[in-house]
């Protein structure tokens, strides 16, 4: 009784979130849709994690999702070099800054060499920037700098290519530290089917200090801090992302000053993060849908909240270094998910929830870090997952989980491109998975998996039978990280859970 309370729950939330995704107001009056959702995403986000107070709102509204604008009642504004032409009311330009101070569509085109588009209007003023065929450069700056205005949307126009660059340290300006290529304080969405390229040496890519939205778009992002910033919430229903972050993070929400704030949430598109030091983190991460491969220099999957007492030495004790914090969770109900860390893979300073998609992890490599780091329980109900990584702070999933899973110490590593295939005793293959990198230990959960069957893993030129004895059957460590006890060829006496 005590697994129903606590998997039931979860499995409405996530019923709940792919409602949301697939949100379309035009059905229901926006507002009402979005209150109905909010609320009720609010109660089964705490039954998620009793304690969390995040509360998550898995719409996208229409305007959300909205490309078109009325090109006749849309101002005009054209780039060229340090000049900014404008025809129509709303927007003014001197000294190579547009400043925008009146709700409407602005539709950009042309090339600006080094200056910047300011939007400074009312706090209940919504503000349409087309940008449509755009380059802009500013040196000293945000070339897209919102400091008011109720909310913002960059519409990338179908079949253009849109560029935004800066060239080193920001000058501020005013009371606000700017420090992303586009820079909000209001809520943001960038949506559209155009492409958006950002190259910044010094700065973060795209950052809201409330909402960022993406929607749509193809994005190539290059930045020396984090690519996607959102104070409140990081929301991806679509697009093609490559993010190449080498200092910063590729996704991250965390908000010191509201702790029911700070998720990312994403339920499509296909999210590249080809380098980065976090790949995507938050205090809650939730995924629903979507393509996300990741390569970090530390944690693959990071739940953190912004008080989180951590540090980037990659040296976290596999979850016994800190406390759980129980606001913090990961959740996993679909899509597909590759991690290749140097960090922990899967880490959650609070619970983690996997019950649907795919998820596959290579690395780390070192023992003060673990392939599936956890502070409080991990419990897996459904998908595929198949983990392989150093043995030294290898954790398994937890007894209160649904669906079978095994965690296998082998007895010496394998090699980077060894295959990692599981088979039942007909000799079928369960799953198979090559890590990009060394590994000696191994986590696997499937649908298929049966307690009281037997299998065989197989690496490389090890191979070892494995009874399934419980819902989670070990040799090492399951529940806090540790070297295994076994690895022997049969789960080490203590590893086993009936």
């Amino acid at each position: 009784m005590k697994k129903l309370k606590i998997f039931i729950p979860f499995l409405l939330f996530i019923m709940v979130v792919v409602a949301g995704c697939s949100l379309d107001s035009e059905t229901a009056p926006a507002e009402t849709t979005a209150a109905a959702v909010i609320e009720t995403a609010s109660v089964l986000t705490a039954a998620v994690s009793p304690t969390s107070t995040i509360v998550v709102d898995p719409e996208f509204t229409d305007r959300d999702q909205k490309t078109t604008y009325d090109d006749t009642s849309a101002v005009t504004v054209t780039l060229d070099g340090s000049d900014i032409q404008v025809t129509g009311d709303g927007a003014t330009a001197s000294n190579g800054v547009l400043t925008i101070t009146k709700e409407g569509t602005y539709v950009v085109t042309g090339n600006l060499t080094d200056g910047q588009i300011v939007v400074a209007a009312a706090d209940s003023d919504k503000i349409q920037i087309v940008l449509s065929g755009a380059t802009i450069n500013c040196s000293d700056n945000a070339p897209i700098y919102v400091k008011s205005a109720d909310k913002v949307f960059v519409t990338l126009n179908e079949n253009t290519v849109n560029t935004l660059t800066d060239s080193g340290t920001y000058v501020q300006t005013d009371e606000n530290n700017v420090d992303g290529v586009i820079f909000s304080k209001e809520d943001l969405t960038i949506n559209g089917e155009g492409t958006l390229n950002i190259t910044t040496s010094d700065n973060h890519g795209i950052v809201s200090k409330d909402d960022l939205v993406i929607s749509g778009g193809i994005y190539n992002i290059t930045s020396a801090d984090d690519a996607f910033s959102g104070k409140n919430s990081v929301k991806i229903k679509d697009g093609v992302i490559t993010i190449d972050s080498s200092a910063g993070k590729g996704m991250t929400s965390k908000n010191a000053d509201d702790n029911t704030k700070g998720y990312v949430y994403i339920c499509g598109g296909t999210i590249t993060i080809k380098n980065s030091t976090e790949g995507i983190e938050g205090t809650a991460i939730i995924v629903e849908d979507g393509t996300i491969n990741i390569t970090s220099s530390d944690d693959g999957l990071n739940g953190a909240s912004a008080s989180a007492a951590e540090t980037d030495t990659g040296v976290k004790g596999g979850g016994a270094a800190m406390q759980n914090d129980s606001n913090v969770y990961v959740s996993i109900s679909g899509g597909t998910i590759d991690v290749n860390a140097a960090g922990d893979g899967l880490d959650s300073n609070g619970n983690l929830y996997i019950s649907g998609g795919t998820v596959t992890v290579s690395g780390p490599t070192n023992s003060g870090n673990g392939a599936l780091d956890y502070n409080g329980s991990a419990d897996v109900s459904g998908g595929t997952v198949v983990i392989a990584g150093s043995t030294g702070m290898a954790q398994s999933f937890s007894e209160t989980s649904t669906q079978a899973s095994l965690l296998y110490n082998l007895t010496s590593s394998c090699a980077a491109g060894t295959e990692v295939k599981l088979t039942d005793a007909s000799g079928n293959k369960v799953v198979s998975y090559t890590p990009d990198k060394t590994y000696q230990s191994v986590v696997i959960s499937t649908p298929d998996l049966v307690q009281g069957s037997t299998y065989t893993l197989t690496c490389g030129s090890q191979t070892v039978e494995i009874p399934l004895t419980g819902v989670v059957t070990s040799n090492g460590q399951t529940g806090m990280g540790g070297p295994g006890q076994g690895g022997q060829g049969q789960p080490g006496q203590g590893g086993q859970r009936p």
